[in-house]
C-alpha cells in the first residue's frame, strides 16, 4: 500500500529562504507547507500535524526558539522533529541552546542541499514508520475489542449451552460425570453414574477422595493424563473392584470407559467428561464361551494327535506281522517258521499292551478299577515298578538313585496297580531324559502322609503345558520317529489310579531342559486283538526282472521281515535301519528301487529322500514310502519331494512287490 504524502512545515521570515527549501524538497513528492513567522507555525499546528519542521531561528516578534518551545508544550506536537536553520546564531552556546529547545539538528546556512535532503529523507521514513505503528496498533486495538465482545457473546452462549448440556446429562439413561481442574472435582455426577459407583451426593467432591479405592486400580489416571494431555481416551473392559461393592461382592466387575477434555472459551482445558457403560455379564459370558471354546479346541486336537498316534503305534506292528504271515504261505510248510512266529509273538504282546494301556485308562477314568487293597511298604512297591522299568533304563544308560526306607513308609493300596503307578512315572523319566541321564527317586513320611518323588534330568515341560501333562492323549515332544511310542495315557493313568487310593499327584519343572519332578502323595497307614484278514493267492507272475532294493525302516522286525520276502521273490535285498547309513548303501549297491520308512531316528525319510534327488547318481532311483503317517498332508508332502508311491502300514506284500517291480 502506497503512504499518503508527509507533511513538512518550512518556517521563516524570508519568501526568498521558502522559495529556496521547495527548491530543494521538491523532488521528495512531499507535501510542502509555508509559515512565514512562528505564530503562523503555531496556529497551523492547531488543526494539522506534519512529519518534520524546517524552522528560522533569527525571526522578528516570535524567534526560533520561542516557537519550538511552545511547540514542545503542546501534547500533539511534543514530539514532531525540528531542525534548526540559521545563518547567525552560529556559536556553539547557541547551538546547544536549539538542541535544549527540542531540536534534533542544527543547520547552519549556507548549507549543502544534498546534505539536508538526507537528513530530511531520515526524519521522513521514521515519520512512515512511525505511522504504519500506530495504523496496526489502531488495528489490533480495533480487533480486541471486536474479539472481546465476541468473546463476552460467546461466554454467555457456553454457559447457556453448558446449562443444557448439563441438564441433558442429568437425564440420560448412560452413566456420565464431568470432572474440573487437575484435583478431579465432581461438577456433576447422574443418577445412573452414582448408582454404577454406588456413591450419593458426589458434586463438589475430589474424585480420589470420594473414590479412592481406584488409585491403586489406576483409574484416576485416565482422566488425568486426558486432562494433562487433551486427548481423547477410549478403554474397553477395564477391571474395577468398588469398595464397599453395590451388592456385597468383591468380585471385579468390567467397564467401557470413555474419558474426553473439556474446554473453556479460550480452548484450554478446565475439564474431563466421563462417560462409562458396565459390561460385566458380556465380558463373563464372552470369557466362558472363550474358555469352552478352548477346551473343545485343545480337546478336538487331542483327539487328532491321539488317532495319529494310535494309527501309528497300531500300523507298525501290523506291517511285520502280515508280513510274516505272507512268508510263512510262501513257504508252505511249517520248517524255516519259528522266526516268523517270534516276530508274530512279540509285535501281537505290543499290541496288548496297547490295548491294556487304553482299557485302564478307560476303567480307571470312570472309577471301575476293582482295588485289591493291602497294606504293603511303598519300598515294596518302589522295588517292583524298578524291575518293570529297569531295561528301559539300562537301554538309555541313565543312572538311578532310589532312596526309600524299608519300612515306615507303609500305605493301603493295590500293590499291582501302585507299582503301576511308579513304573510309569521311572518309563517316562527314562524316555524324555539324554542317555546317561540321572533319574532320583525318594520316599518319606510328612505328617499324615507318604510323599514319593520321581525327578530326572531330562527335557523339562514347558510352563504352558504343566497343567495339561495329567490329561488324556497329552504327551512330550517327540520326533517324527516316535522311537518312544506310546499314546499319551500313562500320565492321566498315573493320575487317576493315585486319586482311587485317595491321594494327589504333581508335576513340576523349571522348564525346557531343565529337568522335571513328579510328586506322588499317598496317605500313610498308621500301625498300632483285532482278527487277521485270511492269506490271499498271489495273483503276481513268476516272470519278471530282478531289481536292486534297498529297505529302509528303523523297525528290525518290520525290514528284516519285508527283506525276506523281496528275496524269496527273485530280488536283490540290503537292509539298513536309519537314513545316513541307507544314503551311505544307495551309493553303493545302486539300488532300482528305495523302500523307505519315513519315521526314522535322526535323519527322517524326507530328509534322506531330498538328498538321494540332489544326488546326480541316485536322482533316478525309484522311491516307495512304507510308513504309519497316511494323512492327506503327509501324501502331499512326500509327492512334492518326489517320492513316486506313498503306502500305508500295514501293507499287503504282493502290492509292496508290484511296486518294486514296475
Amino acid at each position: 500500500m502506497n503512504d499518503p504524502p508527509a507533511t513538512i512545515l518550512l518556517v521563516d521570515d524570508r519568501p526568498a529562504n521558502l522559495i529556496a527549501f521547495e527548491a530543494i524538497l521538491e523532488p521528495l513528492g512531499q507535501r510542502l507547507v509555508r509559515a512565514t513567522s512562528g505564530r503562523e507555525a503555531l496556529r497551523f499546528l492547531l488543526h494539522d500535524q506534519c512529519a518534520l519542521i524546517l524552522l528560522d531561528v533569527q525571526m522578528p516578534d516570535l524567534d526560533g526558539f520561542a516557537t519550538a518551545a511552545l511547540i514542545r508544550e503542546r501534547p500533539r506536537t511534543r514530539y514532531t522533529p525540528i531542525i534548526f536553520v540559521t545563518a547567525i546564531h552560529r556559536e556553539e552556546e547557541e547551538i546547544v541552546k536549539g538542541y535544549a529547545y527540542g531540536a534534533v539538528d542544527y543547520i547552519v546556512k549556507p548549507f549543502n542541499s544534498e546534505a539536508l535532503l538526507t537528513k530530511v529523507r531520515v526524519f521522513l521514513e521514521h515519520h512512515r514508520r512511525e505511522q504504519a505503528l500506530k495504523r496496526e496498533i489502531d488495528l489490533r486495538a480495533s480487533e480486541r475489542d471486536e474479539l472481546h465482545r465476541r468473546e463476552q457473546v460467546a461466554r454467555a452462549d457456553a454457559e447457556a449451552q453448558r446449562e443444557r448440556l448439563h441438564a441433558l446429562f442429568m437425564q440420560a439413561p448412560a452413566a456420565i460425570a464431568i470432572l474440573r481442574g487437575p484435583d478431579q472435582v465432581f461438577e456433576l455426577a447422574n443418577s445412573r453414574f452414582e448408582e454404577l459407583v454406588c456413591r450419593k451426593d458426589l458434586v463438589g467432591w475430589s474424585g480420589r477422595e470420594v473414590l479412592p479405592e481406584l488409585i491403586h486400580q489406576g483409574l484416576w489416571d485416565i482422566p488425568d493424563r486426558v486432562y494433562h494431555g487433551g486427548e481423547l481416551f477410549i478403554g474397553k473392559e477395564y477391571a474395577v473392584r468398588l469398595d464397599p461393592p453395590c451388592d456385597g461382592s468383591l468380585e471385579e466387575r468390567f467397564f467401557n470407559v470413555v474419558a474426553q477434555p473439556t474446554r473453556d472459551v479460550s480452548g484450554k482445558v478446565d475439564g474431563v467428561l466421563v462417560h462409562v457403560v458396565e459390561v460385566t455379564e458380556s465380558v463373563l459370558a464372552r470369557r466362558k464361551v472363550e474358555t469352552l471354546a478352548k477346551q473343545l479346541q485343545d480337546a478336538d486336537r487331542s483327539k487328532d494327535e491321539f488317532l495319529a498316534m494310535l494309527s501309528h503305534e497300531l500300523r507298525n506292528p501290523l506291517s511285520p506281522i502280515l508280513t510274516a504271515l505272507e512268508l510263512m504261505r510262501l513257504r508252505k510248510n511249517a520248517e524255516g517258521a519259528e522266526r516268523e512266529r517270534g516276530i508274530i509273538e512279540r509285535q501281537v504282546g505290543h499290541l496288548a499292551r496297547l490295548v491294556d494301556d487304553l482299557l485302564d485308562v478307560s476303567r480307571a477314568t470312570t472309577g471301575k478299577i476293582d482295588l485289591r487293597r493291602e497294606p504293603i511298604e511303598m519300598s515294596a512297591i518302589v522295588a517292583r515298578a524298578v524291575e518293570v522299568a529297569r531295561p528301559l533304563i539300562d537301554s538309555k544308560h541313565h543312572r538311578l538313585n532310589v532312596t526309600v526306607s524299608e519300612v515306615g513308609l507303609a500305605v493301603e493300596g493295590d500293590p499291582v496297580r501302585l507299582a503301576q503307578v511308579i513304573s510309569n512315572l521311572l518309563n517316562n523319566a527314562a524316555k524324555y531324559t539324554e542317555p546317561g541321564g540321572h533319574i532320583v527317586v525318594e520316599g518319606f513320611r510328612d505328617d499324615s502322609e507318604v510323599v514319593l518323588r520321581v525327578r530326572d534330568t531330562g527335557q523339562g515341560i514347558p510352563p504352558d503345558r504343566l497343567a495339561s501333562m495329567f490329561d488324556l492323549f497329552v504327551q512330550g515332544e517327540q520326533p517324527l520317529d516316535r522311537s518312544e511310542g506310546g499314546l499319551g495315557v500313562g500320565l492321566t493313568l498315573v493320575r487317576s489310579l493315585v486319586q482311587l487310593h485317595g491321594g494327589n499327584v504333581e508335576a513340576h519343572s523349571e522348564g525346557v531342559g531343565r529337568g522335571c519332578e513328579f510328586v506322588v502323595h499317598l496317605p500313610a497307614l498308621d500301625r498300632h486283538g483285532p482278527r487277521g484278514q485270511a492269506p490271499r493267492t498271489s495273483g503276481r507272475t513268476e516272470h519278471h526282472r530282478s531289481r536292486r532294493v534297498l529297505v529302509v525302516d528303523d523297525n528290525v522286525d518290520a525290514a528284516d521281515t519285508l527283506a525276506e520276502a523281496l528275496r524269496h521273490a527273485g530280488h536283490e535285498v540290503r537292509v539298513e535301519y536309519d537314513g545316513s547309513s541307507a544314503l551311505a548303501a544307495a551309493k553303493q549297491l545302486q539300488p532300482d528301487v528305495i523302500l523307505l520308512d519315513l519315521g526314522l531316528p535322526g535323519m527322517d525319510g524326507f530328509e534322506v529322500a531330498r538328498r538321494l534327488r540332489t544326488d546326480a547318481g541316485l536322482s533316478k532311483v525309484r522311491l516307495v514310502a512304507i510308513t504309519g503317517y497316511g494323512q492327506a498332508a503327509d501324501r502331499k508332502r512326500t509327492a512334492e519331494i518326489g517320492i513316486e508311491q506313498h503306502l500305508v502300514k500295514p501293507v499287503d506284500l504282493d502290492r509292496v512287490i508290484e511296486s518294486v517291480e514296475e
